[in-house]
């Protein structure tokens, strides 16, 4: 078997025609960055979480046999759709508030204060 050639990245952009070397971010966004990933972690942590505590509480489905009546079966499904509804409403709720209410709004604010704020190389004085 071949060995692999190996290229490193500053070859990779120098083949693409980058002069410059890429220069980091800004101490401001390296830790936006940082922030921003906590952030998405505890809210991929959070859905996670009440996914799989949906999953081992959901209501079982209904066995409607072959022979049983069509106005029987029919409100076995209704019912369970009701019993699904009320057992998924906790859960909704809970995601509602505290990812959709809480960690994305503090997610986006991180971003765009990080991200719009950038300091310019001339000075603005005039």
């Amino acid at each position: 078997m071949a060995e692999r050639e190996r290229v490193s990245p500053e070859n990779v952009l120098i083949s693409a025609g980058a002069e410059k070397p890429v220069k980091e971010g800004t101490y401001l966004q390296r830790t936006g960055l940082r922030l921003a990933l906590c952030v998405g972690a505890l809210a991929s942590f959070v859905i996670v979480a009440l996914v799989i505590k949906w999953i081992c509480i959901a209501p079982a489905i209904p066995a409607v046999l072959p022979g049983t009546d069509p106005g029987t079966a029919k409100a076995m499904v209704d019912n369970y759709k009701s019993i699904q509804q009320v057992a998924l409403e906790p859960y909704t709720t809970l995601f509602d508030s505290v990812v959709v209410k809480v960690l994305l709004p503090v997610f986006t604010s991180i971003l765009g204060y990080i991200f719009g704020s950038h300091r310019s190389g001339r000075n603005d004085v005039g």
